[in-house]
């Protein structure tokens, strides 16, 4: 079953890396990214490293990165409510609930926080 559950999280991926508009302008230089940061507390790293980071810590491209500030100020900028809208029920290549199927609305927003890097205003 665990093997299964990896062949889906990986096609899922590569249908995320797909899908979704690049952030930055076209010949414009990515932002270097921390792939292996995790959040402070460990019940949020866990739910990070079970449900975001296959396709948000990976440099897969189309996908806002953890920590590029770049890919996540125009989609900070439409605030935290909207933010949660689009990963509660999905945006572009991202399904519902962000493959975090037992996460809270609290949870998700810190996730959001966390991979978007300080881009949020509070």
């Amino acid at each position: 079953m665990n093997s299964i559950y990896r062949i889906v999280v990986a096609l899922l991926c590569v249908g995320l890396m797909a899908c979704g508009d690049s952030s930055a302008p076209a010949g414009e230089a990515k932002a270097k990214v921390n792939f292996r940061q995790l959040p402070e507390d460990p019940q949020l790293a866990a739910l990070y490293q079970r449900s975001c980071i296959a396709c948000h810590g990976t440099g897969a491209p189309a996908i806002p990165q953890t920590g590029d500030v770049a890919a996540w100020q125009p989609r900070a900028a439409k605030g935290m409510d909207a933010l949660l809208d689009n990963v509660i029920n999905g945006v572009g290549g991202m399904p519902p609930l962000g493959m975090c199927m037992d996460c809270e609305p609290e949870q998700f927003e810190a996730l959001i926080e966390f991979m978007a890097a300080g881009t949020l205003s509070k």
